[in-house]
């Protein structure tokens, strides 16, 4: 990074999440998003049920680190650089997923 610049990026979020309250406007950029969605189409599926399925691929992000938890932590890091914290803390069991990749 260079001297002086700021790894705290701007957020918009999507229209659907702008009118709740406490939506971050900044983030940090630890993963390659967007991820691709797959679509199940060999899914069999219950005729009450849904007519399709989605999956998410967080595996994508370019992380050793699992997706879920590397979108997370682009938010609350960012809040932290904002206020000026130099280190954060979190707390976990000892298989925390969330844990280890605030480590990383």
């Amino acid at each position: 990074m260079q001297q002086g610049s700021s790894p705290v990026l701007s957020y918009t979020p999507p229209d659907f999440a702008a009118r709740l309250p406490n939506v971050p406007r900044a983030r940090v950029r630890l993963a390659s998003v967007p991820t691709r969605v797959h679509g199940l189409p060999r899914l069999r599926l219950p005729p009450e049920g849904p007519r399709e399925v989605l999956v998410k691929r967080d595996d994508e992000t370019g992380s050793l680190m699992s997706g879920n938890k590397v979108r997370k932590l682009e938010f609350l890091l960012a809040e932290a650089l904002e206020k000026g914290f130099s280190s954060v803390v979190t707390v976990g069991g000892v298989q925390s997923n969330h844990a280890r990749a605030t480590a990383v």
